[in-house]
């Protein structure tokens, strides 16, 4: 009796275990089939192109499934690329995942080959491409090593480098829109249509923040705009009218001094030229 009584509990045990096993089976595979990612949303993307996020986000063969993929992000684990400031992974129904995208500001490109490498304010190549981006200003007139996508840009002159740098991060931060940045003879230029701007060695941001006023008080005329003077103790500002050269010559600074000596006073004063005061 007691025997019989015991192969009864064991058989009930075994049968509650399969039960068991076959529920967590059954919900298994209803969330692997429920979950099962068929779509990949991404927003925000504007050179990055979607194949590389998806990409990113698929990197392994766990993530087919749209809650593990959620999981890893979750957790800090998913990979992101390094053209990209943010990234948010998120579901938009159980088998379509939803990725939403910051890329990193492009502040200028240089060209390597037949490519152009675009890099962002710290001087990593976030984009190698073909194709030209409007609004990118080129950058000129310094030599660099070895140009490698997702690698930082590297120069043998790194203290003008940082300032060409310095010079891209605060013209993104005044929306302009150069077509160049040359260094010439280790002073920093901005070529704006038919004006040239020169920084000098060692670029502010109260240089960068005096220059749209100024160009809008300028107008059409072609010239060259002389910033390297001018400071928060020292408002001096100069514009000298007259073409262009074709190719950029090696000025010294005797050859500078001269060609101010011939400029025309705009401004004085630092609340006059924060004002946009231009006088000729």
């Amino acid at each position: 009796m007691g025997n019989r009584r015991r192969r009864k509990k064991k058989s009930h045990r075994i049968y509650a275990f399969i039960v068991l096993f076959l529920g967590l089976a059954i919900i298994a595979a209803i969330i692997f089939l429920l979950f099962y990612v068929q779509k990949i949303e991404v927003k925000g993307n504007n050179y990055v192109t979607e194949k590389e996020i998806i990409e990113a986000v698929q990197d392994d063969e766990l993530s087919v499934n749209a809650l593990y993929i959620l999981g890893k992000y979750a957790l800090g684990r998913g990979k992101t690329l390094p053209s990209l400031e943010q990234m948010k992974v998120g579901l938009k129904a159980p088998w379509a995942v939803k990725v939403e995208v910051k890329e990193k500001p492009i502040v200028g490109y240089i060209q390597n080959g037949e490519l152009y490498d675009y890099f962002d304010k710290e001087g990593l190549v976030v984009l190698e491409s073909s194709a030209l981006i409007e609004g990118v200003p080129y950058i000129e007139g310094i030599g660099l090593g070895e140009v490698k996508l997702y690698e930082h840009l590297r120069s043998k002159n790194t203290k003008i480098f940082e300032q060409i740098l310095e010079t891209s991060r605060e013209i993104t931060k005044h929306d302009l829109k150069p077509d160049r940045i040359v260094c010439e003879e280790d002073v920093i230029c901005l070529y704006v249509g038919r004006i040239r701007i020169r920084l000098g060695k060692n670029v502010s941001a109260v240089q960068i923040a005096q220059i749209a006023p100024i160009l809008e008080k300028i107008g059409d005329k072609e010239g060259t705009l002389h910033l390297e003077n001018y400071s928060e103790v020292q408002g001096t500002i100069t514009f000298e009218e007259g073409a262009l050269p074709q190719d950029i010559p090696a000025e010294v600074e005797g050859e500078l001094e001269d060609s101010l000596e011939d400029s025309q006073e705009l401004s004085n004063q630092t609340q006059e030229a924060q004002a946009a005061g231009i006088t000729e």
